[in-house]
C-alpha cells in the first residue's frame, strides 16, 4: 500500500522557519557572536609594521576588514560585506548586537526574512562607501579611511534604527546615560545629530560615525521606497478585493478557508478570507 508523501520543504523554509519569526535577526547575531569567538579563541595575529608600529591584527579580521585601498586598489570587494560581521572588541559587538535585538524583529517581520537580509547588507556597504565619500572630498581625514581598517555592524544596525524609526515612530526607547525616554523617530534624530557633530568637529572616530550615518541615511532612503511598495500593492490588493466582493462566494471558496481554518486555526484568515465568510453567512 503505497504511504502518502511529505511535502517538500524548500531551502528558504528549512533556513526561515516561520514568517512571522524574526530568524535572519537572530542568525546573523549568532553568526556575528561565532566568528568574535572564533577571532577570541583562536588568535592566528599577524604583525603589521605601521609607521615603526608593530600591530596584531586576527586573522579573519586582516582578511575581512574594510578600507579604501584594500577593497578598491587591491579589487578586494567582498570586504564591503565581511567588515559587517567583525569587531574589535567584546565591548563593540555587545553594543551591536543588543541594538539589533531589539531593533530588527519587528523591522524584519514588516519587510519579510529576504528583503530585510537585503536590506541589513546594503545599509552596511553604503556605510562604508560613505565614509570613502567623505574622505575623498577632505570632509574627514583622507588617511584615515584609505588605510586604517573599518570593522564593525553599526552601520548596518544604524540602518536598522533608520527603518524602526519609520516604520515605529511611536516606540519608545529608555537611555541609561543619560537617563531620559524618547521615542524612536525622537531617538532616530538624536543619534543622526551626534554623528553630524562628530564629522563636523573632526572629533575621535569621525570616520566611524560617517559610516554610521551613511547607514542610517541609506536606511531611511530604502525604508521610504519600500513603505511605498507596500502600499501601492495593499491598494492594489484593495481594489481586487473590492471587486471579487460584488460576486458571491462560490462552495469552494467556503470550503478552502474551512480546511484552512481546521489546519491553522482562525487567526491565520486574512481580511478577504474574513470577509467571504461573512458574506457566505449571510445568505
Amino acid at each position: 500500500m503505497p504511504t502518502p508523501q511529505s511535502p517538500k520543504i524548500s531551502f528558504s523554509e528549512r533556513l526561515f522557519d516561520h514568517k512571522n519569526q524574526p530568524t535572519v535577526t537572530h542568525w546573523l547575531i549568532l553568526i556575528n557572536v561565532i566568528i568574535f569567538l572564533i577571532n577570541f579563541i583562536f588568535p592566528l595575529d599577524f604583525n603589521i609594521y605601521n609607521n615603526a608600529y608593530i600591530i596584531k591584527i586576527p586573522l579573519l579580521q586582516l582578511l575581512g576588514q574594510y578600507s579604501e585601498n584594500l577593497c578598491f586598489q587591491h579589487g578586494e570587494y567582498w570586504r564591503l560585506f565581511s567588515y559587517q560581521f567583525l569587531h574589535a572588541s567584546l565591548g563593540h559587538l555587545a553594543f551591536n548586537m543588543i541594538a539589533l535585538y531589539f531593533f530588527g524583529p519587528r523591522v524584519e517581520r514588516y519587510f519579510g526574512h529576504l528583503r530585510y537580509l537585503f536590506y541589513y547588507l546594503c545599509c552596511g556597504v553604503a556605510a562604508a562607501l560613505f565614509s570613502t565619500l567623505l574622505s575623498n572630498v577632505d570632509f574627514i581625514n583622507a588617511t584615515w579611511n584609505s588605510y586604517s581598517p573599518m570593522v564593525g555592524a553599526s552601520g548596518s544596525i544604524y540602518g536598522v534604527m533608520a527603518a524602526y524609526a519609520v516604520l515605529f515612530p511611536h516606540g519608545r526607547v529608555q537611555l541609561l546615560f543619560p537617563p531620559i525616554n524618547l521615542n524612536t523617530r525622537q531617538f532616530a534624530l538624536v543619534v543622526l545629530g551626534l554623528a553630524c557633530a562628530y564629522i563636523f568637529f573632526q572629533w575621535d572616530n569621525a570616520g566611524g560615525e560617517a559610516g554610521h550615518m551613511g547607514g542610517m541615511i541609506a536606511g531611511f532612503i530604502l525604508t521610504f521606497f519600500i513603505v511605498l511598495k507596500n502600499k501601492l500593492l495593499g491598494a492594489h490588493r484593495e481594489k481586487i478585493s473590492t471587486i471579487k466582493s460584488t460576486h458571491a462566494p462560490t462552495n469552494d471558496d467556503i470550503d478552502k478557508i474551512l480546511d484552512k481554518i481546521a489546519e491553522e486555526g482562525l487567526d491565520s484568515l486574512t481580511e478577504e478570507e474574513r470577509d467571504i465568510l461573512r458574506r457566505a453567512s449571510s445568505r
